[in-house]
């Protein structure tokens, strides 16, 4: 498939086609496609419009590519590919209903079809169905989406995303401020290892590290302020002071509304710090999701922390002092 940069100059027609497309009944990933066309065309490059429709930079190209090669018909979502299905439309949407049901076990689930539907499938072709209708397998976590204002999280979200698109064109910086806290009880579910045998890490309880982080979501970097103690609305405040010197441009900083982000210590600092084109934004409750510096915490904890971390307290501080000034060179993370 060949590489394009940018897709050709689009004609009236082309451009009405294409909104159409958008604003149509058609599949999710369809309207995607035509508006990352349509981005293309107003001058966006592949990573702009990676970053506003939180998708691979080569997804993005591959669209790009398809439309110059096949048009409107290299947009549309397919029907019919493939080898046929071993379950009908119908019967897919009981296997998906007994899924809800029992989300752990593949294996329950196929004997559920042969007893009720009188077919014999394997577990991998419940997998594929899974996936084909949007269903991963990870690990379940805590939630606090029943707590929250689900208005008020939309609202922010779609805010969120048009500062999003106004820090890809440039027009302000964004970042995401959060404080995490590390200490030698590893946070690793899972690892590789050798059959017969279990990797064994200590399990120490003592001192923990608390880092405060300010991420950047254009230039991928991750400034801290690491301590040994709890972090305080004062550490935030002069973390702040210090980011805030000399801002050229309209900078907003992302954030929950922890105690520390809004005691009355940094609330008598707002104004000199909007003097100075630095503005938080505060995100509702119960919504940690809105902050991508969480996905960063997960990445350190889960994935970058050797399990030599975890011998001592000196040990822990050295990796993560050398990961976070890692990340945006050593360590990146790609939102797709």
């Amino acid at each position: 498939m060949a590489r394009y940069k940018f897709v050709s100059p689009l004609s009236d027609q082309q451009v009405a086609i294409l909104k159409n497309l958008s604003d149509s009944d058609h599949g999710t990933r369809t309207r995607k496609r035509a508006d990352a066309i349509l981005l293309s065309n107003r001058g966006y490059t592949i990573d702009e419009i990676s970053a506003i429709m939180e998708k691979h930079r080569f997804t993005v190209g591959r669209w790009i590519a398809q439309w110059e090669e096949r048009g409107v018909d290299g947009l549309l979502e397919r029907e019919g590919r493939g080898r046929p299905n071993s379950l009908d439309e119908e019967e897919q949407k009981r296997v998906l209903e007994w899924l809800a049901e029992e989300p752990r076990s593949s294996k329950i689930l196929c004997a559920k079809v042969e007893e009720v539907l009188g077919k014999s499938v394997c577990e991998e072709t419940l997998r594929r169905i899974f996936r084909r209708n949007g269903r991963v397998w990870k690990r379940a976590r805590t939630s606090l989406s029943e707590k929250r204002d689900e208005d008020e999280f939309r609202l922010c979200e779609q805010e969120l995303i048009e500062h999003m698109e106004a820090a890809v064109n440039g027009e302000i910086d964004l970042l995401y401020l959060d404080e995490s806290g590390f200490g030698r009880v590893p946070d690793i579910p899972y690892a590789w290892q050798n059959e017969g045998e279990a990797t064994k890490l200590p399990c120490r309880d003592g001192k923990r590290i608390n880092v405060l982080g300010l991420y950047s979501l254009m230039e991928g970097t991750l400034q801290t302020k690491i301590l040994d103690r709890n972090m305080k609305s004062a550490d935030v405040v002069g973390f702040l002071d210090e980011f805030s010197e000399g801002l050229k441009k309209f900078t907003v900083v992302t954030l929950d509304n922890a105690t520390i982000h809004t005691a009355k210590v940094v609330s008598e600092k707002l104004e000199e710090w909007e003097s100075r084109n630095l503005y938080l934004y505060f995100l509702p409750t119960y919504s940690p999701e809105l902050n991508l510096i969480e996905i960063v915490w997960r990445k350190i904890k889960y994935e970058w922390l050797p399990l030599r971390a975890y011998e001592s307290f000196k040990q822990l501080w050295s990796d993560l002092s050398r990961i976070t000034q890692g990340i945006g060179s050593e360590y990146n993370i790609n939102f797709v």
